[in-house]
């Protein structure tokens, strides 16, 4: 009698055993969830909140380079206006955007003449390209860069405001 119960309590150990996962394997079990989904656009930060504290000088018009255009922009998020130079003249308009992607609307200029043919090509290249278009950005290494078709077709290096003076 006493060896069927040892046989009997051994059977039933070795049946419980075998149908329990070791502790290594609950663990494993209740860590391997599924991965959450990506959050939404729209709860990634807004690039916008650090591109209007910037200006933004162009170095790179159409796929070529440039060194001291003169051209720049800077954004005012609260009006959703721009303002700059394009090389000879002031320029500003309006804006809208997400956080993919900018449009350039009802954009204005000075008319002054600019004695360098080749700042004036440049700022003409310049208006025509930000004139009522869409593309879409990054910011990358310290640059804004906009695409066209996966193309980036301007891109501007960052640089820190100018400190407004008061003239009395």
């Amino acid at each position: 009698m006493l060896t069927k119960l040892i046989l009997s309590a051994t059977v039933v150990l070795l049946a419980n055993t075998c149908n329990n996962k070791t502790a290594t394997e609950k663990e494993q079990q209740d860590t391997t969830v599924t991965a959450a989904p990506a959050p939404p656009a729209a709860d990634k930060p807004d690039p916008w909140s650090f591109i209007q504290k910037k200006r933004w000088n162009l170095i790179q018009l159409d796929g070529t380079t440039l060194e001291q255009s003169g051209i720049w922009l800077e954004f005012d998020t609260a009006q959703k206006r721009f303002s700059g130079n394009g090389g000879c003249n002031r320029v500003g308009g309006n804006y809208d955007a997400d956080n993919q992607q900018i449009k350039f609307n009802q954009v204005i200029s000075t008319r002054m003449a600019c004695v360098d043919q080749a700042a004036n090509e440049r700022e003409s290249s310049f208006l025509r390209l930000i004139s009522d278009h869409t593309y879409t950005f990054d910011i990358a290494d310290q640059t804004l860069n906009l695409y066209d078709s996966g193309k980036v077709v301007l891109m501007f290096g960052m640089t820190d405001k100018p400190v407004a003076t008061d003239r009395q």
